[in-house]
C-alpha cells in the first residue's frame, strides 16, 4: 500500500511576486548651462554645454573666476556675472 501524499506536499508552492518596476526617473538633462565655482554660479553663454569643463565667471570687477559646467533648473533671467550660492547647491548636477 502507498502512502496518501500529505496536503501540504501536493499543494503547489506559491509563485514569488515579481519584483517591482524601478522609481520613475527624470530624464537627463539637456546639458550643462552654468558655471559653478565655490563662491557663486553664472550662466553659460551657450545654450548647452559638455558636463564637467573647466569655465569662469567674472565678477563685478571683469575678474575671471574658475568653474565647473553643471545643470541647474533656474528660471528667468540670469546674468552671466558671478551671483552668489544663496542655499546649498544640492540641485545642482
Amino acid at each position: 500500500m502507498t502512502p496518501r501524499p500529505r496536503p501540504e506536499q501536493s499543494a503547489p508552492s506559491p509563485q514569488p511576486r515579481p519584483p517591482s518596476p524601478p522609481p520613475q526617473s527624470l530624464p537627463p538633462p539637456p546639458g550643462a548651462n552654468i558655471c559653478t565655482t565655490q563662491w557663486g554660479w553664472c550662466q553659460l553663454p551657450s545654450i548647452t554645454a559638455p558636463f564637467g569643463v573647466g569655465c569662469s565667471c567674472l565678477t563685478a570687477d571683469n575678474r575671471e573666476v574658475a568653474g565647473t559646467t553643471r545643470y541647474f533648473p533656474y528660471y528667468g533671467p540670469a546674468s552671466p556675472y558671478l551671483q552668489p550660492h544663496t542655499t546649498a547647491p544640492e540641485t545642482i548636477r
